[in-house]
């Protein structure tokens, strides 16, 4: 049997995307919990690498089995368990941090996202190094942690799919998100919020309200967002120059992009470029 909980002080940088606890269970056959709206003021992601178990949402039980998960949002109610004939290998992290809605794209705003991996073998090394970090932690890991759970939440975001649950809200919210994903993959060209609200059928007024209050940002902060997120993958899959890299992310100045990246982490791009292969 396997119990590993660690809990993580805050961050040194404010504000970055880090975990406030971790840990892994495996074959651990009582492991369940049940959270009344507002206990949990975290992100709450979990990840099936074998074993089963069930989530409750709106009174029905949801099975899940390998190479599915669950992320609930802040202060919402959760209900979760493992099959006790058939314990889960889960591994499980509580995190928050700036910017976060902007990056899960909606994901878990209204209703539990529960979902399907596309590679989950991509997950398991990351989640397993976030866990030895934390569990002889030093604040100059900070970076490396962070850096290991983006990689995570951008899996998830980029390459799994929903197994249960509408999209909320109805057409309204579809139109948003359809549009927040048209943004995410055509970050690195200029667009405006006239093109912006024009893919979305409402006014350039209009689009920037509902933008706001379904995706927890504003256009403009979420069209930053995404070329940062572009840019981090680029940072450590590439061996792009931060010139280089610059302009693939619509950044027409390398000097803007690195002030704005390190705004966003706190640091510079080669430095999140070092500290990532440091890791």
């Amino acid at each position: 049997m396997i119990k590993i909980d660690c809990y993580l002080p805050s961050p040194i940088l404010k504000g970055i995307l880090f975990p406030e606890s971790l840990g892994h269970y495996k074959n651990f056959p009582n492991h369940g919990e049940r959270r009344n709206a507002g206990l949990l003021k975290d992100y709450n992601l979990h990840i099936i690498f074998a074993g089963k178990g069930a989530i409750v949402h709106d009174g029905k039980e949801i099975e899940l089995t390998p190479g599915m998960g669950f992320l609930f949002g802040k202060h919402t109610t959760q209900q979760y368990r493992t099959k006790p004939e058939d314990p889960w290998d889960v591994r499980w992290i509580h995190f928050d941090g700036q910017d976060v809605d902007s990056l899960l794209q909606g994901r878990s705003m209204h209703e539990p996202y529960l979902f399907s991996l596309h590679r989950p073998e991509r997950l398991k090394p990351l989640m397993e190094e976030m866990l030895q970090l934390a569990q002889t932690y030093r604040h100059d890991y900070d970076v490396q942690i962070s850096s290991l759970l983006y990689e995570v939440l951008l899996e998830i975001v980029h390459h799994s799919h929903q197994i249960f649950g509408t999209s909320p809200g109805g057409t309204v919210h579809e139109r948003i998100r359809h549009t927040a994903e048209y943004i995410r993959m055509h970050c690195r060209n200029m667009l405006d919020l006239k093109t912006m609200a024009a893919t979305s059928g409402y006014s350039s007024f209009h689009f920037s309200r509902l933008f706001h209050q379904i995706m927890g940002s504003t256009p403009a902060q979420y069209l930053l967002q995404c070329r940062i997120t572009l840019a981090k993958h680029l940072l450590v899959s590439t061996a792009l120059t931060v010139k280089q890299i610059a302009l693939e992310t619509g950044f027409h100045q390398s000097s803007y992009f690195i002030k704005r990246f390190r705004e966003h982490t706190g640091i510079t791009p080669e430095q999140f470029r070092q500290l990532r292969r440091m890791g």
